[in-house]
């Protein structure tokens, strides 16, 4: 078993329940930090979650990490102020890239 920082976590998917705690997660974008592989993994196809955490295992090269509840929501917790950040700031410029080519 390889150290629970052997995948970067880019981003998660997780079902939740109404009132927004995490019932199980669907989806998890992550870099294996042994092969440098970037994949998206699901459950039975990349992770499976126990009672002690969610075991990551890489599709290249086996390597595997375990990421406990607390790690998982901090993960999400983290994913959600960069999207509210990015929100904040107006996608649109003010001046629009001209998409007909230069004569």
């Amino acid at each position: 078993m390889h150290p629970p920082n052997a995948f970067r976590i880019h981003s998660i998917l997780p079902l939740l329940a109404p009132n927004g705690a995490i019932i199980r997660l669907e989806q998890v974008r992550s870099t294996c930090k042994n092969c440098g592989l970037r994949s998206s993994l699901t459950e039975d196809a990349g992770f499976h979650s126990e009672v002690t955490g969610t075991t990551l295992t890489c599709p290249a090269c086996g390597s595997k990490g375990l990421m406990d509840e607390i790690e998982i929501w901090h993960h999400w917790l983290e994913q959600r102020r960069r999207e509210r950040l990015l929100a904040l700031f107006d996608p649109e410029p003010d001046d629009p890239l001209d998409t007909q080519d230069q004569k």
